[in-house]
This record gives C-alpha cells, sequence and structure tokens, in this order.
C-alpha cells in the first residue's frame, strides 16, 4: 500500500503542477489580451477626439455658411427696402415740386446755379408746371431765357452759353446724389429696430 500511497501522492503533486503551470500560462495569455483591450480602448478614445473636433470644424464651417447665408439675405431685404423707399421718394417728387416750400426756395437756387454759368446767355430749362414759377423768379434777369420742356421732370436745369456748363437742380438728380446717404441713415435706423 506503501507504494499506492505513493502513486497518490505523486498524482497530486502533478495536478499541482499542472493547475500552477495552467494558472500560470492562463496569467501569461490574459496579460496582453487586457494590455491590448486597453490599447484598444486608448485607441477608440484618440479616434472619438479626432471625430468630435471634425464633427466640431464641420459644424463650425457650416454655422458660418449659414450665417453668411442669413446676413446676405437680411442686405438683400434691407436694400429692397431702401429701393423701394427711394422709388416711393421720387414718385412724391412732382407733388414735391408744387408745394409753396419748394417754390419759396426757387428764387434762391436760381440765383446760386446762374453763378456758374454766363447770365448773358443762360438759359433755364424747366418743366411746364414750374415755368411761370421760373418766370416769377427770373423778372429782373431779362437776359435768362426759360424753356419749359414736357420731358423735364420737376426741377430745373441751367445751361450756360454754347451749353458748356450744366447745373442740373432737377430733384430726381437731387434724391440720385443723396441715394448712397439715405441708404446708409436707413440701413442705421433698421439697426436700430
Amino acid at each position: 500500500m506503501a507504494g499506492a500511497g505513493l502513486d497518490t501522492e505523486l498524482r497530486r503533486s502533478a495536478e499541482r503542477t499542472a493547475e500552477s503551470i495552467l494558472g500560470a500560462a492562463r496569467a501569461d495569455a490574459e496579460r496582453p489580451a487586457a494590455e491590448a483591450g486597453q490599447l484598444i480602448e486608448t485607441r477608440r478614445r484618440e479616434v472619438r477626439k479626432g471625430q468630435e473636433a471634425a464633427y466640431r470644424a464641420e459644424a463650425g464651417v457650416a454655422l458660418a455658411a449659414e450665417r453668411r447665408s442669413a446676413m446676405g439675405t437680411v442686405l438683400l431685404a434691407r436694400t429692397r427696402l431702401v429701393d423701394r423707399v427711394l422709388e416711393r421718394a421720387r414718385a412724391l417728387l412732382p407733388e414735391a415740386a408744387q408745394t409753396e416750400a419748394y417754390r419759396s426756395t426757387l428764387n434762391g437756387e436760381l440765383m446760386e446755379a446762374l453763378q456758374f454759368v454766363d447770365g448773358d446767355s443762360a438759359v433755364v430749362r424747366c418743366s411746364v408746371d414750374l415755368a411761370s414759377s421760373v418766370r416769377d423768379a427770373l423778372r429782373g434777369r431779362p437776359e435768362v431765357t426759360v424753356e419749359p420742356g414736357a420731358d423735364m421732370g420737376t426741377g430745373f436745369i441751367v445751361v450756360g452759353a454754347g451749353e458748356s456748363v450744366l447745373v442740373d437742380c432737377c430733384l430726381e438728380t437731387r434724391i440720385e446724389r443723396l441715394a448712397s446717404a439715405l441708404a446708409i441713415e436707413i440701413h442705421a435706423r433698421l439697426e436700430e429696430l
């Protein structure tokens, strides 16, 4: 029986040794797998960070494009508003030329315009409606000729000898000269709203 006990003891010892070796082998096998898992997780985090940065950059570009588009739409709407305001102002010019306020300034404007041309041969071209007021304003200046015309619009034009000098005092011309300043003023007032 002594041999059977020794056999049993050897078997137990061999099983313990085998289990120990197997445990060490499992631990050795699990270590690279755990390290690989950590490396994979680290790489995933890096890739996510890179993707998030790319998505943020893409979103920033899209947001900037939308802002630019919205600003363009607002600017276009404001420009159309300015155009409508100027169009309405132009439509009111014939009525404005008939007001007492305009007619009261006509004499001063005519005298100022005549300073730029040779008074002896100057011609004042104006609308038919304004002709009598222009003639009244120039009563003391018989050397200046008044030429009413149906196509003159509002206001008047003073022409020097040989048409070398032309002083345009038409209200339409004044509106055109003021258009950019009026547009700036309208845009500024829209900003205040």
